[in-house]
């Protein structure tokens, strides 16, 4: 029924204050406010802005938005945290970086009116790259880990039941999320293709939708910028999730495991920017990539792990 479509909007946020606030105020305008507002807070203390923050208190009082607060900067973790505080059946998960059209919760929820629809993706181009593209030949005859990591969600044309996702502007049932164990947060980044694997090998349907588009303003600092020299992770970390993923979906696909795992892996320890200049750093960044590959495997074999009850 119409009246059991409620929908909180989801944002994790570490580090981007003024980001976040802006991002729950265009919330407060949309053409279907949302049912619920949860901001799951992991900045410290030494990085809130003030003025920020007293805007934002505001908001809980007067529009009943949620501060949940979270001290370990664990993405994935906070989203299943404010799944778990949430009561919307509905639950959208947004970036705290991102520039919202006037209905854009409009647009995700109208597909729920589809029982047989579990979870929507709309486009995230960063500024400048809003131009959307056809639908490559034979994109739906891939499999999920082919779409998740070499295809694109950017197109012209709605997609029925596709494999891959990005977590800054994706809903879902809530019920759809307990069943499949919630988001992995044993992972850091990139979480968002786990979890569209999971949901398209489980047999979900994933729907595509160009109109339910935001935008990405991929803020330098915070979040699960690993560029960032402030990122609150040390090399084994940075590089797990990577590895994780990998063992996990790409083992079949040899080129692709070395290419999206062993690789990119390496660009985010050793070969990272502010370390590769630095040769001093190479021993101990290449232990963490290694202990990284251990830990990813290990957390491959045991499977996705959720503290939270979901149902």
């Amino acid at each position: 029924m119409a009246s059991d479509l409620t929908i909180a909007a989801i944002i994790p946020t570490y580090r981007r204050d003024n980001y976040c606030l802006a991002t729950v105020e265009a919330l407060l305008e949309q053409t279907r406010v949302p049912d619920e507002i949860i901001v799951v807070d992991q900045t410290p203390a030494q990085d809130q802005d003030p003025e920020a923050r007293q805007v934002l208190r505001s908001l809980v009082e007067r529009a009943g938005v949620k501060l949940v607060r979270q001290d370990r900067p664990r993405v994935y973790e906070a989203r299943n945290r404010a799944a778990h505080v949430a009561n919307s059946r509905i639950l959208l998960y947004l970036d705290d970086d991102v520039v919202l059209p006037h209905q854009l919760v409009e647009h995700h929820l109208a597909h729920y009116f589809d029982t047989s629809v579990d979870a929507v993706v709309g486009p995230a181009p960063k500024p400048g790259t809003e131009a959307l593209y056809p639908v490559p030949d034979g994109f739906d005859q891939l499999t999920p880990e082919v779409q998740a990591y070499r295809g694109s969600i950017q197109f012209l044309e709605p997609i029925t039941s596709v494999g891959c996702i990005h977590a800054g502007n994706f809903s879902i049932r809530r019920r759809v999320l307990a069943e499949v164990g919630g988001w992995d947060e044993c992972i850091i980044t990139y979480g968002d293709r786990d979890l569209g694997i999971r949901l398209a090998r489980k047999g979900y349907r994933i729907d595509y939708d160009p109109v339910a588009s935001l935008i990405h303003l991929a803020a330098p600092a915070g979040g699960t910028r690993l560029s960032d020299h402030r990122a609150p992770w040390n090399s084994w970390q940075r590089c797990v999730s990577l590895h994780m993923l990998a063992w996990r979906h790409l083992w079949r696909h040899p080129v692709m495991f070395a290419k999206y795992g062993l690789f990119r892996a390496a660009r985010f320890s050793f070969l990272l920017r502010h370390n590769a200049v630095r040769p001093w750093r190479w021993p101990a960044e290449l232990a963490g990539y290694l202990l990284g590959m251990f830990i990813g495997l290990k957390g491959a074999i045991r499977g996705p792990q959720c503290s939270f009850p979901l149902d």
